[in-house]
């Protein structure tokens, strides 16, 4: 605002010369020793020309002299034509200068003094160079000034020259300031050419002086007087103000002074602090200074902002204030703004130590903030006010939880949840507000709950309003700002995991053929008739919608009674369960048999984007578990291969059977489990002997037929190791022994045996293929 108010002058300097261009002759300049200039553009310089100047063959170029020529000349006016035939008859001039040589300018080493009226150059080839200094009319009553002067004598350096050049005291300190070359002139009628015979712009001769130091006071007022609106501060020189503070006034640059509006400190003074424009500096002493300021006395009227309701960076911010109960005033009747800024009365409480008036204002971003009431909006007299720091408002840290499940991240649609808030600092307190559309707010005595509305989807913020308890009366609940946390939370249903129990149940038919549903963690035994009525049922109409979907997998193994799966039973499901759904039957495939045992498991994903789960307790899922066996026979007869290792045969002649192999057939007595029994009877074929023994009797190698008792014991499926004890008959040739030394060849070898024998000894079984009785 300040760069608008202020143009620079000199511009307005060349506008104001224009006028002067047609009547003043053109005037050409150009450095002496330079090259050659245009005069005219069309026509001819009437010759011969003098001085030491050269007129060029076209005619209308001239070239000035060198430096120190005998006989030259300075300036020379030059007649001009259309053609040399006009030239006696033509009126018309062209005056043509010689300059000095071009200075070189340190403009950043240049200082400028307004109000002393000088100058103080640097730089290089400064003698006889012009200062020339304009300054535009302010009213219509004071014409334009303008001035210049030159530098006489300026100091000689090693590498820089110093010239002071005494100016008119007392100009402003944005006064167009123009340096002229030795000897030339300026203004709207002359054209400068440099040594090469380029054009010089005019801007180019504009004098930027790298500072400008004001001498004489700023502030011309000893005082602000308020009684009759704002107030103001006369300063000597308001074209150097860049900004003015006066916290916890506002003041703004005006033409002549400073304006001070909206007093609202409840101080006796105002401190007036102006920051001076780029370049501009004020002398004090020997330091310079960029920032100036004073204290000024002033009057206004009794008021306090309440600690803490003063908060920045909020939005829809409002703030509290007391008047002292000797102010006579009603709050609603006054003008009040802070910072300035325009501020509604929202509620007023009348206590016996005050007024409290809750202020409706637009916001701030600034440390502290100046509030002031004005007795109208016309006169704008500052009855009261007060300067507040301003607090930081404080952001809300916020979790959510389902009481008894655990944290959420979301804000659920089916069921509501525990909101906790901290972050509010020692004086102010966090209020859940509800949003239309996206979710409401439910309040039971001290608890807060949030409720996400069942048609929202997407992401919303959390909404709080910032209250102060111990404001007085009805003040206590208004919010003082709005504030959303600093994360964005899904808007969706929550699920809780339920008792799968409760859903999933288990059903197999009685010996009757009535269903009976199977207790978890039960063992129950199917009649074998009913085998095929095994069914899980998923009850999906049971579950209810504060539950959620609910995702679970479901996994039914049939284990066959030697402990090998019945793989064309097995089921393996991953299911998501929607509250309202119908029930669904999944039926216990295959062809169960005897002592079949059937597995129902039923567990909860945990899954922590469906669940709301525990952060330290993901143990406590609700799981489930049901089995059930088929009943079959007491007794077992089955056939299986038997390879007794090592059978010691008791009846004469007895020994040691090496290696023995046959098929037998056991019949056992089986448990409620329908493993069988450790002993049990067995007959069959027996291969014995098959490795001749290097003894002195020879057992031929036999087939028997073996009867008797054998105690077995599983290792595997269809594997065993026992020990049996068998009467065997023998279909074999005679037992023979070894000659003996010295004995007759002839004799008779055979030893005496029967074909029936006792015997016994461990062996391995495997197979097991019978049936049930």
């Amino acid at each position: 605002m300040l760069l608008n108010r202020h143009l620079p002058r000199g511009m307005a300097a060349l506008t104001l010369l224009l006028a002067w261009a047609a009547a003043a002759a053109p005037i050409k300049q150009v450095p002496e020793g330079g090259r050659a200039i245009p005069v005219i553009q069309q026509g001819v310089v009437c010759g011969p020309v003098g001085g030491g100047w050269s007129l060029s063959a076209d005619g209308r170029s001239i070239r000035p002299p060198p430096p120190g020529a005998e006989g030259s000349a300075r300036t020379l006016d030059l007649k001009v034509a259309e053609d040399t035939s006009q030239c006696a008859s033509s009126q018309d001039l062209v005056t043509v200068i010689a300059t000095g040589p071009f200075p070189i300018i340190d403009a950043a080493g240049t200082s400028f003094f307004p109000d002393d009226g000088r100058i103080e150059l640097k730089g290089q080839r400064l003698q006889d160079v012009a200062v020339g200094w304009f300054v535009p009319v302010k009213n219509e009553q004071e014409g334009p000034r303008e001035g210049t002067e030159l530098c006489l004598n300026p100091s000689s350096g090693a590498r820089q020259s110093e010239c002071t050049v005494p100016l008119a005291s007392g100009l402003p300190s944005d006064a167009a300031l123009f340096w002229i070359p030795p000897h030339g002139k300026r203004g709207p009628e002359v054209t400068t050419y440099d040594a090469n015979g380029t054009l010089v712009a005019p801007e180019s001769f504009q004098l930027r002086p790298g500072r400008i130091i004001l001498t004489r006071p700023l502030f011309q007022s000893s005082g602000v007087d308020l009684s009759k609106g704002p107030g103001r501060v006369m300063v000597s020189h308001p074209e150097a103000v860049a900004s003015a503070d006066c916290a916890p006034a506002r003041c703004e640059p005006a033409e002549d002074f400073i304006a001070i509006r909206n007093v609202t400190g409840l101080e006796a003074q105002i401190t007036l602090r102006l920051r001076l424009v780029p370049r501009v500096l004020l002398a004090r002493g020997d330091a310079f200074d960029a920032t100036v300021s004073a204290t000024l006395p002033v009057l206004s009227c009794p008021l306090t902002a309440v600690e803490g309701t003063v908060l920045r960076d909020a939005a829809e911010p409002a703030l509290v204030v007391r008047l002292d109960p000797s102010c006579g005033h009603d709050p609603q009747g006054l003008l009040w703004t802070v910072n300035g800024e325009r501020a509604m009365v929202g509620r007023v409480v009348k206590v016996s130590e005050g007024t409290y008036v809750l202020l409706r204002t637009g916001g701030t971003s600034s440390q502290q903030v100046t509030i002031s009431a004005a007795s109208s909006p016309l006169e704008r007299t500052v009855v009261a006010s007060t300067t507040a720091k301003t607090q930081a408002l404080p952001y809300p840290r916020v979790s959510l939880e389902l009481p008894n499940h655990g944290a959420l991240d979301f804000i659920p649609t089916n069921r509501p949840a525990l909101v906790q808030v901290t972050g509010s600092g020692e004086q102010g307190r966090f209020v859940l507000l509800p949003i239309e559309g996206a979710y409401r707010v439910i309040t039971q005595g001290n608890t807060t709950l949030v409720h996400g509305d069942t048609t929202a989807g997407g992401f919303v913020s959390l909404r709080f309003g910032y209250r102060v308890s111990s404001l007085p009366g009805e003040l206590s609940t208004a919010d003082l700002a709005q504030v959303e946390e600093r994360v964005q939370r899904a808007v969706r249903e929550a699920s809780v995991p339920t008792n799968v129990d409760n859903l999933i149940e288990f059903v197999c038919a009685d010996k009757d053929g009535v269903d009976h549903p199977i207790e978890p963690s039960r063992p129950y035994r199917i009649n074998y008739a009913m085998r095929h009525t095994c069914r899980v049922i998923v009850h999906r109409e049971r579950l209810n919608p504060e539950e959620g979907i609910q995702e679970i997998i479901l996994r039914i193994d049939v284990t066959k009674r030697d402990g090998s799966s019945r793989g064309e039973s097995h089921v393996e499901q991953r299911m998501l369960l929607r509250p309202g759904g119908e029930e669904r039957i999944i039926p216990v495939q295959g062809g169960l048999g005897q002592f079949d045992r059937i597995l129902v498991q039923v567990a909860h994903v945990a899954d922590e984007s469906r669940y709301a789960l525990s952060a330290t307790d993901r143990t406590g899922l609700p799981s489930a578990q049901w089995s059930a066996i088929v009943e079959g026979g007491f007794l077992r007869l089955y056939a299986t291969g038997a390879v007794p290792a090592g059978l010691y045969r008791v009846t004469q002649p007895s020994g040691q059977l090496t290696l023995n192999f046959g098929v037998l057939s056991r019949l056992v007595l089986l448990n409620e489990e329908g493993q069988e029994r450790l002993l049990g009877i067995e007959i069959g074929l027996m291969g014995l002997g098959l490795i001749p023994q290097s003894s002195d009797i020879h057992f031929p190698p036999t087939l028997a037929l073996v009867g008797g008792v054998g105690l077995r014991v599983p290792i595997g499926t269809g594997a065993a190791v026992g020990v049996q004890a068998w009467i065997a008959h023998e279909f074999r040739g005679d037992v023979t022994r070894n000659l003996k030394p010295g004995e007759d060849p002839n004799t008779d070898l055979r030893v005496p045996s029967s074909k029936w024998s006792f015997m016994f000894g461990p062996s391995i079984s495997i197979g097991d293929i019978g049936f049930n009785l």
